[in-house]
This record gives C-alpha cells, sequence and structure tokens, in this order.
C-alpha cells in the first residue's frame, strides 16, 4: 500500500521541512488540498458532511508549494488532493502544470475534480451547474497540448484556434479523477485512477467494485490504473493489507490532525510521523 500523507494549514515556513521529513521516513508522496478565494459566508456542504475550512484557513497555491518542496527532495511524489479544475482555463493550467512534470518527472500526480463549493467557483464567472461538463471539455484540450504541443478546439465553453505551447511535458502528469458519484467514476476511468475522500469499509468496497465494473465495460485491463482512497479508521498494517484485497492501491495517512495545535511545531511533527512511519513499516 502506498501512503501519501496530508499536509494542510501548515505554516509556509514548515513546508519545506515536512517535504523533507516525509522522503526520510519513507512516505510516498504528499497532497495538498486546493483553494484559491474562500467567501467569508457560503452554503456549500463539502462531500463529508463537515465544515473543515473558513475563509481565514491557509490554503497556498498548491503547485508552487510542490515546486519549493520538489527542489528540496529527491523522490518524494506530489498530488493535488484535489484540484479545482472547473474554475480554471485550460491554457493556464496545461502550462503550469505540464511545466512542473517536466521539471520533477515522473514525481507529479494532478489530482483534479469538480469542486464542492460553489460560491467559490462562481467567483470565476463559472456556472457551477455546468463545471462537470466545462472540466471534461478542459481535460481534452490539456490532452492535446500535453501530446505534442498543440490543439485546436471549438466546444460549449472554450473556441480556441491552433495554438502551440511548449515545451511539452516528455511523461504527462497521470490525471487521478476524485468524486463518488457515477459522473466522477467514470470519469475516472477515462483517465488514471479515482480519488476517494473518507468512507467506511463497507462504502470503499461498493465504491472499487463499481469502478471494477465500469473499467471492465471500457475494456479496461491497465495494471497502473490507481485506486486511492481514505477508510475511516486508524491506520494499521492490517487494515491496509484489507484495502489492498479489495483493489485499493494507495491511500492517505495522517501523523497528525491538520491544524492541530499539539502538532504546531516541527519537532511534534517529526515524531508524529517516525512514530507513523515505523508502525506502517513504511522504510521496510
Amino acid at each position: 500500500m502506498r501512503c501519501w500523507m496530508p499536509v494542510m494549514f501548515e505554516p509556509l515556513d514548515q513546508l519545506l521541512p515536512i517535504a523533507r521529513m516525509a522522503e526520510e521516513y519513507g512516505y510516498e508522496g504528499i497532497g495538498l488540498a486546493d483553494h484559491v478565494a474562500v467567501p467569508e459566508t457560503f452554503a456549500s456542504v463539502h462531500p463529508s458532511g463537515e465544515n473543515p475550512l473558513t475563509a481565514r484557513s491557509d490554503f497556498p497555491d498548491s503547485f508552487t508549494a510542490m515546486a519549493a518542496m520538489a527542489a528540496v527532495t529527491e523522490r518524494l511524489r506530489f498530488m493535488s488532493y484535489v484540484y479545482v479544475l472547473s474554475m480554471r482555463d485550460p491554457l493556464s493550467v496545461a502550462k503550469q502544470v505540464g511545466t512542473l512534470a517536466g521539471l520533477f518527472p515522473g514525481r507529479l500526480r494532478f489530482g483534479i475534480g469538480a469542486g464542492w463549493l460553489a460560491e467559490e467557483i462562481e467567483l470565476f464567472g463559472v456556472d457551477p451547474r455546468t463545471r462537470g461538463r466545462r472540466m471534461d471539455e478542459m481535460l481534452g484540450i490539456i490532452a492535446d497540448l500535453w501530446d505534442d504541443g498543440w490543439a485546436e478546439h471549438h466546444g460549449e465553453f472554450f473556441d480556441l484556434p491552433r495554438v502551440g505551447m511548449f515545451p511539452v511535458p516528455e511523461d504527462a502528469p497521470p490525471i487521478w479523477v476524485g468524486g463518488r458519484s457515477e459522473a466522477a467514476l467514470r470519469r475516472a476511468v477515462r483517465h488514471d485512477g479515482w480519488l476517494g475522500m473518507n468512507y467506511g469499509l463497507d462504502e470503499i468496497e461498493a465504491l472499487v467494485a463499481r469502478l471494477g465494473d465500469l473499467r471492465r465495460d471500457a475494456d479496461d485491463r491497465r495494471s497502473q490504473f490507481e485506486v486511492f482512497v481514505i477508510p475511516n479508521a486508524q491506520p494499521t498494517a492490517a487494515l491496509h493489507d484489507r484495502l489492498a484485497e479489495i483493489g485499493v492501491t494507495s491511500t492517505m495517512v495522517m501523523p497528525w490532525i491538520p491544524g492541530d495545535p499539539a502538532a504546531a511545531t516541527l519537532d511534534a511533527k517529526r515524531r508524529a510521523m517516525e512514530q507513523l512511519a515505523e508502525r506502517l513499516e513504511l522504510r521496510r
């Protein structure tokens, strides 16, 4: 089981040391959340059913942070968990993410989602009701640009003449799609992996089974297809063995609860990361 860890709500001056420690203790990679401008008040409900953020929550730009952390590590991978693709434009995304993938080959995972915070999406002039279709159109344009540097597109949301974007990343980053809806699962099958959230084991089993059905329907036999999910349970080696039996390939483990004052210092984070890594035998 590949074990990623989240970095959320942490001070900017701790990001680079956290990355170095994650690599030292054998974590697979770091997942970074994405928000640009959170309205002071909003009615949207997070998929977890809870409200995990406020307008004052710290959300550094995920790809800028990834670039800095990748520069001070050697093998650690980085994932956007998840990047709200629907409120961006495809050209800027293709340029930014493609550049990062070219600078650090094989170390970026492009985790994307339609987004849950409708009020934030509306700030960009995007109708949240169309975000799924808009995202699919964007993914097609981005794939064209990463393929050979050229794209032309005339669609519902974007009308582009033939354009070039270079350099092209030698290895385009895998696209992992977040969401539990039928549309999200089908979108994941069309790309390189699925990103789940926090679910009970019974729900994980059902979702992974449905994902398997959709892959079989699409005659998708890729061995590298990623199935990422977070169980609502304390991480243990036995739990991870069970997840692997279900068909999960990666998970997120939390050495500390994001934003926990008890883990405010780097020394506290180091102890928590080391203890969890030892319990899960990440460096074996």
